[in-house]
């Protein structure tokens, strides 16, 4: 019986597995489709169709391959589909459509989007997605119109500058930074328009489909007052944007070639997209190694639960500030807004900062030792991938560092790039299988810390 018990746990389909295997399973899917002659303008290495399909679908945006030139039409409508897919999730856009036919969900579809939407419970889980979704769709549809008169005096051609602006809407909300263009977006440095276009996109698709929903009640007059959450979200999300300008700015004041115009909206678009969008105007390597670095902690760190970007999320490094800094002023409970945050969530905050630490500190320094690269590239590279962000210092061809890596170093890229979209604490859950509570109390231990 014990060894029947331990096959069952150990092949046992929780959620968390669900949703790792289902990542997996469209990544295979499309690095398939994108490795046929009629995906590619030339001959490709299966290994960089798996890293684009990779890139694609945990929505990172590291590229081995140029966009624009080395894959055909079919080939980015394949990318678009992935970056769609990983965004909103395979398992919620089919259950969207089984809601909308009146099919009854399981007990378990439920558990499992929301694990992937971070959704607090259940309750009233089918109706925040019916709302959601049609709201995801109004937003990128709002986002190529609004992008498109900008890229069709760029490109030229109707069609073109109509799918590019497609591309780039549902890249942006996504938090995806692929883009049509070889110099991603840096011929548009200086037009206000794109650069506020793609940043609310990119805002409106970190800050979490949850805290969208809750503002759409709010201001509907459904809800009386915010969630502890969303003001959490939405306090840190400012925070942040506006810590990495401040710093960011003050690199990019000794850059003769930028007008001032040019470098306070490069310094504001920057802050943004490094958490978790990926998007360019600047050549990244061309930043002193203070701003490489500050763009390292805005990726970690990454976007807010239960959107479409990576990171540790702004909540768990919110709740590790506030329950340092409850620590230091002496008090015995960490509290946000006038309430009480449960030991639970700093438990799970704590680890889930440990984990990600750990994890990018190995891949970096292994990733310097096998590639023989400095580590803050090494380093950047590592947290690029982990926080599905997509900024790269790049390779003299224009291309992700990861490019000039080995199979190896790729394949961990690649992996890296699975654990962060899934998140590390579930792909530990996934591996070691479901979370199991204990009630029994074992007696206190006392430690010299």
């Amino acid at each position: 019986m014990r060894r029947i018990s331990l096959l069952y746990r150990l092949f046992e389909l929780t959620p968390y597995r669900i949703l790792l295997l289902s990542h997996i399973a469209i990544i295979i899917l499309g690095s398939f489709l994108l490795y046929m002659p009629f995906s590619t303008t030339k001959r490709i290495s299966y290994l960089d169709a798996l890293f684009t399909a990779t890139s694609a679908t945990t929505v990172t945006g590291l590229t081995t391959l140029d966009t624009e030139k080395d894959f055909t039409f079919f080939g980015k409508l394949v990318i678009l589909i992935l970056i769609q897919l990983g965004g909103l999730g395979y398992m919620t856009i089919t259950t969207y459509f089984l809601v909308v036919l009146r099919k009854k969900l399981s007990l378990r579809d439920r558990l499992i989007l929301a694990e992937s939407f971070n959704y607090p419970g259940i309750y009233g889980l089918v109706r925040f997605l019916k709302r959601i979704i049609p709201i995801v769709f109004l937003i990128e549809l709002l986002g190529t119109l609004a992008l498109f008169p900008s890229f069709l005096f760029h490109i030229g051609k109707l069609d073109e500058a109509l799918f590019s602006s497609l591309f780039h809407s549902v890249s942006a909300f996504n938090n995806a930074g692929f883009s049509t263009f070889s110099s991603n977006l840096i011929n548009f440095r200086a037009s206000i328009w794109v650069n506020l276009v793609i940043s609310f996109l990119i805002i409106l698709g970190g800050i979490g489909f949850y805290v969208i929903y809750e503002l759409l009640l709010y201001i509907r007059g459904e809800v009386k007052r915010l969630s502890t959450h969303t003001k959490l979200a939405l306090t840190s999300s400012t925070m942040l944007i506006f810590a990495g300008f401040f710093l960011l700015i003050i690199d990019l004041w000794s850059f003769k070639d930028l007008s001032l115009k040019e470098k306070f909206i490069a310094s504001l678009f920057h802050s943004i997209s490094a958490r978790t969008a990926g998007f360019n105007t600047l050549d990244i390597s061309k930043l002193s190694e203070a701003s490489q670095f500050v763009l390292v902690n805005l990726m970690f760190i990454g976007a807010s639960p239960g959107g479409t970007g990576g990171g540790i999320k702004t909540i768990t490094a919110t709740v590790v500030f506030l329950t340092v800094f409850s620590y230091l002023k002496g008090k015995h409970e960490v509290t946000a807004f006038g309430r009480r945050l449960i030991d639970a969530q700093v438990h799970r905050a704590m680890v889930i900062l440990s984990l990600a630490f750990a994890y990018c500190t190995f891949v970096s320094m292994a990733l310097a030792e096998i590639e023989g690269i400095r580590l803050l590239p090494a380093l950047f590279e590592t947290v690029s991938a982990f926080a599905t962000v997509g900024l790269s210092i790049g390779n003299p061809q224009g291309l992700s560092l990861s490019a000039d890596f080995s199979p190896f170093g790729k394949g961990l890229i690649v992996l890296t790039m699975i654990v962060g979209r899934v998140g590390v604490l579930s792909f530990m859950l996934a591996l070691l299988g479901k979370e199991r509570r204990s009630s029994v109390k074992l007696p206190e231990a006392r430690l010299l810390i």
